[in-house]
C-alpha cells in the first residue's frame, strides 16, 4: 500500500472549485461542472436544496418538508467530483482565495462561483421582522405550518372555539396570492368544515400579480374574493407588532399571524466579500457572470446583476437561476479546459442571454393563470401574448412544477406522494408534531396568552 502513495502524491492538484449555495443557481452551476477535471465543493448553510415555490404548500399543511427539499449529497451521490460541505461563509480573504466560515474554519478555492440567493426583505417596516412570519426558507414554512395547525386545533376545543383566527397575507405577489388562497381553504380541509381561517391580503400596489397583464390580474382578485379572502389594494402596512399590524391609513388588523411576502433582497455576503453591488444588493458582474476585478469569480441567481447596458437584471425566478446558474458553472469549465494557468483569460468566455419562459401563478385547486412568451403577431408589442386561465392553466402549473421537483428525486414517489396530498385535499403535512423548543415556545404562549416567544 506504500508504494501507491508517492504516486498519488505527485499527480497534479486538480482545481478546486466553490460553489456557495446550493439554491437552484448553485445547484445547476455545480451540475454544470459534470465530467470536468476539478474539485468541486458545494457550500452551503444547509445539506439540502429547498423547492422554494411549493414552500407555501408546506407551510399551509397540504406538503410535507420532504417533499419540497432533497439532500445535497443524495442529489450529486452520481457525480464524482463533487463533495458537500455544510457551513455558513462570513468573509473572503481573496489574496489567498479562501473563505472563512463562522465556526472559524476556511475553505479555499480556486475558482468560485457567487450563488447564496437572497433573504427576506421587510423595506423598514417598524415591527416586521420580530413579529411575522417569513416564506422564504423550508425552516420558514416549517414554523408556519406548526403555529397554524396549532392555532387551529385550539379552535376545536370548547376554551377557544369562539376565538376567530385572522391571517394577514403581506404582499399580492404570486406568493402572496398563492399563500392567501391555500389559507382560505385550510382550515375546513384540514380541520373540518366549521374551522375556517379569514384571511386578509395586504397589497401596496394598485392590482395583484403586477408582472402579469390587468386581465389575469383581475382574475387572481376575483378568484380570492370568491374564496372569501379580504383583498386590500393600494394599502400598505405601516408597523407591526404581537398583536397585529397598522396601515398608512391607521386601519388596524389584529392577529398574531403575519405571513411576509412582498419582496427578498440578495444575499449580505456580496456586501460582506466587498463587491460592487446594484439594486437590492445584487453583485454587479459583466455579460459573461464574471464579477469585474476577480477573473476567477463568478455570480449567479438572485446574487447578480449585469448592468442595464448589458441587459439588465434577470428577474428573481426559479428559472433565471437555473439558467445564470448552468451558464456560470459552464464558464468555469471552459476556463478549466482553456486556460491552465491561475489567471484565465476572458477571451474563453461567452455572454449569458436569459430565455424568458413565461409567468404563472396558481390560484387554487383546479384555477391559476398562465402567460406565456409565445412570438406575438405583426405589430404585435406585448411581453406575454397567450394568456389563459383556468384548469389548463393549472395543469401547465401542475406540470412544470412537478417536472422541476422531481428532477432530483425518486420521480414515482414524489408523483404519487404529491398528487394524493393535493388531489384529495388530504394535508400531508397537517400532523402536528412538535420538535422540544416548538412544543416548549408554544407552552409558553398558551400559558402567557402572548405570541412574543413564538420568534424566538
Amino acid at each position: 500500500m506504500s508504494d501507491r502513495v508517492p504516486a498519488v502524491a505527485d499527480r497534479p492538484a486538480r482545481p478546486r472549485v466553490v460553489v456557495l449555495g446550493a439554491g437552484f443557481a448553485g445547484m445547476n452551476a455545480a451540475h454544470a461542472l459534470r465530467g470536468v477535471d476539478a474539485a468541486v465543493i458545494v457550500l452551503d448553510k444547509n445539506n439540502y436544496h429547498t423547492f422554494q415555490p411549493l414552500l407555501y404548500q408546506v407551510s399551509t399543511g397540504y406538503l410535507a418538508a420532504e417533499e419540497v427539499g432533497a439532500a445535497l449529497r443524495t442529489i450529486f451521490r452520481r457525480q464524482s467530483n463533487v463533495t458537500v460541505r455544510m457551513g455558513d461563509a462570513v468573509s473572503v480573504r481573496w489574496a489567498d482565495r479562501t473563505i472563512c466560515l463562522r465556526d472559524g474554519s476556511a475553505v479555499q478555492f480556486d475558482y468560485l462561483v457567487l450563488a447564496a440567493g437572497a433573504e427576506t426583505n421587510y423595506f423598514g417596516i417598524a415591527g416586521m421582522a420580530e413579529h411575522s412570519w417569513p416564506l422564504y426558507t423550508l425552516d420558514d414554512a416549517a414554523r408556519l405550518r406548526m403555529h397554524l395547525l396549532n392555532r387551529l386545533e385550539e379552535t376545536t376545543t370548547a376554551d377557544h372555539a369562539a376565538e376567530p383566527i385572522t391571517a394577514v397575507v403581506v404582499g399580492g405577489g404570486p406568493t402572496g396570492v398563492e399563500t392567501a388562497g391555500a389559507l382560505a381553504s385550510m382550515g375546513q380541509e384540514l380541520v373540518g368544515p366549521d374551522h375556517a381561517l379569514r384571511v386578509t391580503l395586504v397589497e401596496a400596489g394598485p392590482r395583484l400579480l403586477a408582472a402579469f397583464s390587468p386581465r389575469s390580474s383581475r382574475r387572481a382578485l376575483e378568484d380570492l374574493r370568491r374564496r372569501g379572502v379580504e383583498v386590500r389594494l393600494g394599502d400598505t402596512v405601516d408597523s407591526a407588532d404581537a398583536g397585529g399590524v397598522t396601515l398608512a391609513d391607521g386601519h388596524r388588523i389584529d392577529t398574531d399571524t403575519v405571513i411576509w411576502a412582498a419582496g427578498v433582497q440578495a444575499n449580505p455576503l456580496a456586501r460582506a466579500f466587498g463587491l460592487e453591488v446594484g439594486r437590492h444588493g445584487r453583485i454587479l458582474v459583466d455579460p459573461t457572470l464574471q464579477v469585474p476585478g476577480h477573473p476567477n469569480v463568478f455570480a449567479a441567481g438572485d446574487l447578480a446583476v449585469t448592468a442595464p447596458e448589458h441587459g439588465g437584471a434577470p428577474p428573481m425566478l426559479a428559472s433565471a437561476a437555473i439558467q445564470t446558474g448552468r451558464h456560470a458553472g459552464e464558464q468555469v469549465a471552459r476556463l478549466i479546459a482553456g486556460s491552465p494557468s491561475t489567471s484565465p483569460s476572458t477571451n474563453l468566455l461567452t455572454p449569458f442571454r436569459y430565455h424568458d419562459k413565461g409567468i404563472m401563478a396558481v390560484l387554487g385547486r383546479g384555477d391559476a393563470v398562465a402567460e406565456l412568451p409565445l412570438r406575438p403577431a405583426a405589430g404585435g408589442t406585448s411581453r406575454y401574448p397567450l394568456r389563459f386561465g383556468g384548469l389548463p392553466a393549472w395543469l401547465l402549473w401542475v406540470g412544470v412544477h412537478i417536472v422541476y421537483l422531481i428532477g432530483f428525486r425518486n420521480r414515482l414517489k414524489v408523483l404519487l406522494d404529491w398528487g394524493w396530498s393535493y388531489f384529495t385535499s388530504c394535508g400531508a403535512g397537517a400532523i402536528l408534531v412538535h420538535p422540544p423548543d416548538t412544543r416548549q415556545r408554544i407552552q409558553s404562549t398558551s400559558n402567557s396568552g402572548s405570541s412574543e416567544e413564538r420568534m424566538s
